[in-house]
């Protein structure tokens, strides 16, 4: 216990501690800003159905210049009348979802806006588009079909302000690189400082449950670090915009059947806490590892970025490394990806140019449980065995 309060007024005292942290929020909250500021526009949907509006009204202006030119005949005639009917029957019913979506009455917007989703996934089937399109046109459609269903009026996902949709966005884009660098630095410092001289003076003391000690003190500040970061990134854009609905629906992919399918928020919270709180256990395994090997805390340092930071990253980059990424423990560290089914689909790292929906279903919530588990356990050992033989090197010397 007191080794315990020793660690965590190291981690307390430490300026990185307080400097990242602040660094990560004011970096996450950069992003809210922006996202509040373009929230005070119009919204998508209605900045779309504005843009039809005022392209179809200068076709019905076209059209009608058209029918007053003497040389057309009647079936040219009959064709740009029925033209103009379409163009001023989609224009009747744009304004009937302008003034719906002006006054949030979603019960009437619906039913035009599925119609519409209906029809656009209908003509990218007929057209013969990609996998990935016909997907899009599918997720798009079940997602008004849901939140009609549901009773739940449509939020801004994409560029989210209120705090529950801002959390999910921030962890399924950058947080968990940025949380993972700041507590390697923290936790390499923290176990580095019992070292004199590449001597580990704990060593010298009767402690049989050192590693241990700092294998679980290092998890807990690790873990501690990101619900204080994971937190702090819900309630500051919550006191300004609300919390959102902890039942929408967001979206998330069936890997195995290549389907979008929706699940309530709240749903997602607890597995992708399981996973970061395994995953933060790994990383103070593997810096405590690195910390005892090479006894050097710059190059333990090097190491640990290069491993922990870089098997994050390897997997979003390379394509070819996805297909064996469920052995890999790092591609849990993007805890939401393997929750909602999208690794590989809906993050921030992706560059190649796949034209077909490629999912990983291999790179899921249980594979990421048992792969996090044994490379707890490998890391386990291999710190008690470090440790084992630096304490008989002492006592033969």
């Amino acid at each position: 216990m007191p080794y315990m309060k020793l660690k965590v007024k190291q981690m307390l005292k430490s300026k990185f501690t307080w400097i990242s942290l602040i660094a990560i929020l004011v970096g996450c909250l950069s992003f809210w800003t922006k996202n509040y500021y373009a929230s005070k526009s119009d919204s998508m949907e209605l900045s779309t159905a504005k843009a039809n509006v005022a392209i179809q009204k200068k076709n019905v202006i076209y059209f009608q210049k058209e029918l007053k030119q003497k040389k057309l005949d009647e079936d040219n005639k009959k064709q740009i009348r029925k033209s103009l009917k379409s163009s001023q029957s989609d224009i009747a019913k744009k304004q009937k979802l302008i003034k719906a979506l002006q006054s949030k009455d979603w019960q009437k917007a619906y039913p035009i806006m599925i119609k519409e989703a209906k029809f656009w996934l209908a003509d990218a089937k007929k057209n013969g588009l990609n996998s990935e399109a016909v997907a899009i046109s599918k997720r798009d459609l079940l997602e008004l079909q849901t939140l009609a269903k549901q009773h739940l009026p449509k939020e801004q996902t994409i560029n989210p302000v209120k705090g529950g949709f801002f959390l999910i966005f921030v962890m399924e884009q950058f947080l968990p690189i940025l949380v993972v660098l700041a507590v390697i630095f923290v936790l390499v410092k923290i176990f580095a400082s019992d070292y004199f001289d590449r001597m580990r003076l704990g060593n010298l003391l009767p402690q049989n449950r050192l590693v241990s000690s700092e294998f679980s003190i290092g998890s807990l500040m690790g873990f501690c670090y990101f619900l204080v970061t994971f937190l702090l990134i819900f309630l500051i854009p919550s006191l300004f915009a609300g919390t959102g609905n902890f039942n929408y629906p967001i979206a998330g992919m069936n890997p195995v059947t290549k389907e979008y399918i929706f699940i309530p928020m709240h749903q997602l919270l607890l597995p992708i806490l399981m996973l970061e709180l395994l995953s933060f256990i790994f990383i103070s395994g593997m810096v405590l590892f690195f910390v005892q090997f090479f006894k050097n805390p710059i190059i333990a340092l090097l190491f640990s970025v290069l491993v922990l930071v870089g098997g994050m990253v390897i997997p979003q980059y390379i394509v070819a490394e996805r297909s064996f990424a469920q052995f890999i423990p790092m591609s849990y560290f993007f805890a939401l990806q393997p929750v909602n089914g999208m690794f590989g689909i809906s993050n921030s790292y992706v560059i190649a140019d796949e034209t077909k929906l490629v999912t990983y279903p291999q790179v899921n919530f249980t594979n990421g449980v048992i792969v996090l588990l044994v490379g707890i356990l490998i890391l386990l050992l291999l710190n008690y065995f470090v440790a084992e033989k630096a304490q008989k090197g002492i006592k033969t010397s």
